[in-house]
């Protein structure tokens, strides 16, 4: 793409931001709408989930309650974040398919919308826990001042993968279907439940190549061990964000003015 062609998108995207915020809020509004309780389900449903799977987990790794409760949570936030994002934002074209038909958005914004939306949302929710971690033994260190810069990496990666799915889903409609499956599957190849030392043999390898791997370390480290990320890892995390979202953009540029011809 040359770079007259890009900066007259980014001007684009730039001159329809107001639609970016508006798709922002709706994605938020929406999400609680109609419900008692409205944005507590940020701090119920995850406590919940993470009780019961703490609960369960500890037995099984034979680790004190409070401890693992710690360990999981902050494994939890970044896959929680990668998995919702990607599927959610790889449905966001065919979401709103009666609206790209009837006036022109940038394309772009649909996807980007859903992901800034589930990141405040997962923002949200990673400080209601982590006052809960407070309370049960978690401790305050400058390392957790890292996490925004995680936060932005896990973004950049999930939004990489989220524009192909996106694409790719307006082609191949099952898609949608099989990313759950395949999700639930990338749960446990993620050291989410366990560290990943603890896995050898046949599976070993495929934890280490899983990507996700370096970022789940990257909340880890801060949240649970009180310490900043390794440089190696930071670097790992950032070249796979860098390289995810390449690819991603020049995949979703390559294909979305044929969006509106195939839903």
């Amino acid at each position: 793409m040359s770079d007259k062609k890009t900066l007259g998108y980014l001007s684009e995207l730039y001159e329809f931001r107001n639609v970016l915020q508006q798709l922002v809020r709706q994605q938020l509004i929406l999400r609680y709408r109609r419900t008692a309780f409205g944005y507590l389900w940020t701090l119920f449903n995850p406590l919940l989930m993470m009780s019961v799977t703490a609960i369960v987990f500890s037995t099984i790794f034979k680790m004190d309650l409070k401890t693992y409760a710690i360990f999981l949570f902050s494994g939890m936030i970044p896959f929680t974040y990668f998995s919702t994002s990607v599927t959610q934002s790889g449905q966001s074209l065919i979401m709103n398919e009666g609206l790209i038909k009837k006036i022109y958005i940038p394309r772009l914004h649909f996807p980007l919308g859903v992901s800034l939306a589930l990141l405040i949302d997962s923002a949200l929710t990673a400080l209601a826990l982590f006052l809960i971690i407070l309370v049960i033994g978690g401790k305050l260190t400058f390392a957790l001042f890292f996490i925004p810069i995680a936060y932005i990496l896990l973004f950049l990666f999930s939004f990489g993968i989220a524009l192909v799915m996106a694409i790719s889903t307006v082609y191949f409609r099952d898609l949608q279907h099989v990313v759950g499956i395949l999700m639930q599957a990338l749960l446990f190849l993620t050291p989410v439940f366990y560290k990943p030392e603890s896995m050898e043999g046949k599976v070993g390898w495929l934890i280490a190549l899983n990507p996700l791997t370096q970022f789940v370390e990257l909340f880890r480290a801060p949240i649970y061990q009180g310490v900043l990320p390794a440089i190696a890892v930071v670097l790992q995390a950032a070249l796979l964000s860098i390289l995810s979202l390449s690819a991603g953009l020049w995949f979703f540029r390559k294909h979305e003015h044929r969006i509106a011809f195939r839903l």
